[in-house]
């Protein structure tokens, strides 16, 4: 496990161009979906060569939120002249790009989702113009943006006005060999598994609300691993046959897929699913042996499909949900069959896969080392060709 709440700082080899910074505002619990997302980054930037000068985060969860918050911002300020910094996108990432600018670095920034995201959340920065610009404009001030699905990206393109060429599509991955290396035999009685934030988008309402539809398979019950504004609602669902089993680190999560006999990827049918995502979820069942029940989010279903591992159906219908599973369950040549692609195809998903197109966001975004920057627009190459294509 990682070390209590602490910030980490590495040296890079000199060799291996500017110097990098990591910034991630947002939480980075082992188990928490930025943390996740950082330690996949790192494993990417380790299949460049590259070895982050500091990484700015926050991986405990001692302290208080708006606390932490501020030690973070003011660490993300303090980098090298001429370095290059990676920021998974924040609504107050703003400071770390704005001092990537003044000291002639340059920038990268991860969107891993949408502002109706942040907005479901914390209501009140969509009532402000003000906070919306200053949200928005860490996705015009960076030199290269990645997205997780085209989806995303797409949107990037729509809020910002940057050329499509300026945001590469690097779908999210999974540590492949912690997650093949908890695979047994299911536990009985059966169990199925969700595990993600506990956030409205999730869908956690009509997954508890499918256990108790006719359909739902008798006597399966449902391990819910994750935290967040929804969680009354599982713990209402109890008495349903539903599990919570809260936060834990990623060798823990493993152990939990690796019993179970199926998993969810759900997302609710609201505004901040239309864009789409890369589930971690999805990848990271499928390492297991997992069949997939998820809902027909862009980038979800699409993962789904290539993996062959599981069922589509439509978001919000808790119905489909239960029936889905009760196929599943009902049927053991067909749940193997899943099984079975799940794990012959799932190395393609591995972190390091698309190291390659990191890799090049990074080189197309160093091209500004050097000049210092005093606006808040649009970088000053933006129109010229673009080194990076949306795939």
């Amino acid at each position: 496990m990682n070390p209590p709440a602490q910030e980490t700082s590495r040296r890079q080899h000199v060799d291996a161009g500017p110097r990098t910074t990591l910034v991630w505002l947002e939480g980075a619990a082992e188990s928490a979906a930025a943390g996740v997302h950082l330690d996949g980054t790192l494993k990417r930037l380790a299949a460049l060569g590259i070895e982050p000068h500091r990484v700015v985060a926050r991986r405990g969860r001692s302290g208080g939120r708006l606390a932490r918050l501020v030690r973070l911002l003011l660490d993300s300020v303090r980098q090298p002249r001429h370095g290059l910094v990676v920021v998974r996108w924040h609504p107050f990432a703003l400071p770390a790009l704005v001092a990537a600018r003044l000291r002639g670095g340059a920038s990268v920034v991860c969107a891993q989702g949408v502002l109706a995201e942040v907005e479901a959340v914390h209501p009140w920065i969509g009532r402000s113009r003000l906070i919306r610009w200053v949200a928005l404009r860490p996705l015009v001030v960076a030199d290269r943006v990645v997205a997780p699905s085209a989806g995303i990206a797409r949107w990037v393109v729509e809020v910002t006005g940057r050329p499509a060429h300026e945001v590469t599509v690097l779908e999210n991955g999974a540590d492949i060999g912690l997650f093949a290396a908890a695979r047994r035999a299911p536990e009985q009685p059966p169990y199925c598994v969700f595990v993600g934030n506990l956030a409205p988008w999730q869908g956690i309402g009509d997954l508890v609300a499918a256990v108790r539809q006719p359909a739902w398979p008798d006597g399966l019950r449902l391990v819910v691993v994750g935290d967040g504004v929804e969680r009354e609602r599982v713990l209402a669902a109890r008495a349903d046959g539903v599990e919570w089993r809260g936060t834990l680190d990623r060798a823990d999560v493993a152990r939990v897929l690796g019993g179970a006999t199926l998993a969810f990827a759900t997302r609710g049918a609201v505004t901040a699913s239309a864009r789409g995502t890369s589930p971690f979820k999805v990848i990271e069942a499928a390492a297991a042996g997992l069949p997939v029940v998820a809902t027909d989010v862009p980038g979800q279903a699409e993962v789904v499909r290539d993996l062959g591992n599981g069922v589509v159906v439509p978001p919000g219908d808790p119905a489909a949900l239960a029936a889905a599973a009760a196929r599943i369950m009902a049927d053991g040549g067909y749940r193997d069959r899943l099984r079975q692609s799940a794990v012959e195809r799932v190395a393609a998903y591995d972190w390091t896969a698309g190291s390659d197109r990191l890799g090049a966001a990074i080189s197309a975004a160093t091209r500004a080392v050097g000049r210092a920057r005093w606006g808040l627009g649009r970088p000053a190459d933006s129109m010229t060709e673009g080194l990076v294509e949306t795939r």
